[in-house]
């Protein structure tokens, strides 16, 4: 019988792969749970879609790209061990090459045969922060995701561009700019699909452009999108601010919300 392969931990992660990850703005690190955390965060993540009404990523039903239940580490016990694995955070650290704080953990659902393309975006002019520059997201795969099923798809390098192709910030979702009219020479740019095993972390910098298919396949992606910010990060008023509007405008991330890891 052939031996498992060893998991992957912040240990063995190698300099090239730290490399690659800040040239290009994403790498795919396999095997980062084994198969016992993988079977208990999905039943997990099972769990709390059948307790919470999932949020659209779309206007109606039938314009969804994703559902999603925020600040799924602070619903459930199970999924806060997920979002503050050693692993995960441990590499987090790594790759970002500096202090970070947790910042939010969402469960992600792409239905199957109903959800549209996630649209062309990147982290940054949704994230109501400032003072950020190493934030990334780790997206946990809890199921295989081949390009069928809607991996993610980067445009490496992107998170390199100039200021003048950025959308920094929206006060609201209607200030929205499609990535081409942002970035004029985006409809160019190279882009790889990163299909993934179940257990695998793909981390992406929260300037990285990226996109996913339509899942054409009859099982749904279930996947977790953990968001470490910069540990100096603080509070901008903005879109999807809800969770810190107790905070003042230029107050740093604290407290039991916004924990240190790595």
């Amino acid at each position: 019988m052939a031996a498992h392969p060893e998991l992957s931990t912040p240990e063995s992660l190698t300099d090239d792969t730290v490399r690659l990850y800040r040239e290009q703005g994403f790498v795919h690190v396999p095997r980062v749970l084994s198969e016992d955390e993988i079977a208990a965060f999905l039943a997990a993540s099972e769990e709390l879609l059948r307790k919470e009404t999932p949020t659209l990523w779309g206007e109606t039903e039938a314009e969804s790209q994703v559902h999603y239940i925020e600040e799924a580490w602070l619903k459930s016990e199970t999924l806060r061990g997920l979002a503050l694995h050693p692993s995960v955070t441990g590499m987090a650290r790594r790759l970002a090459g500096g202090p970070l704080r947790l910042y939010s953990s969402d469960v992600l659902v792409k239905k199957p045969r109903e959800a549209l393309p996630t649209m062309v975006h990147d982290d940054e002019a949704g994230l109501p922060l400032s003072n950020l520059s190493r934030t990334l997201t780790a997206w946990i795969a809890l199921v295989d995701v081949p390009v069928e099923r809607g991996c993610l798809c980067y445009v490496p390098g992107s998170h390199l561009r100039r200021d003048a192709d950025r959308q920094i910030r929206m006060e609201s979702f209607a200030d929205y700019r499609p990535m081409e009219e942002v970035w004029p020479q985006f409809p160019w740019q190279p882009r790889v699909s990163v299909p993934i095993r179940a257990g695998d972390v793909v981390f992406h910098h929260f300037r990285t452009v990226h996109m996913a298919g339509s899942n054409t396949t009859d099982v749904p992606r279930m996947a977790h999108g953990v968001i470490y910010a910069d540990e100096e990060a603080t509070y901008r008023p903005g879109v999807q601010d809800q969770y810190l509007t107790h905070l003042r405008p230029g107050q740093r991330l604290e407290g039991e919300k916004f924990p240190p890891i790595g």
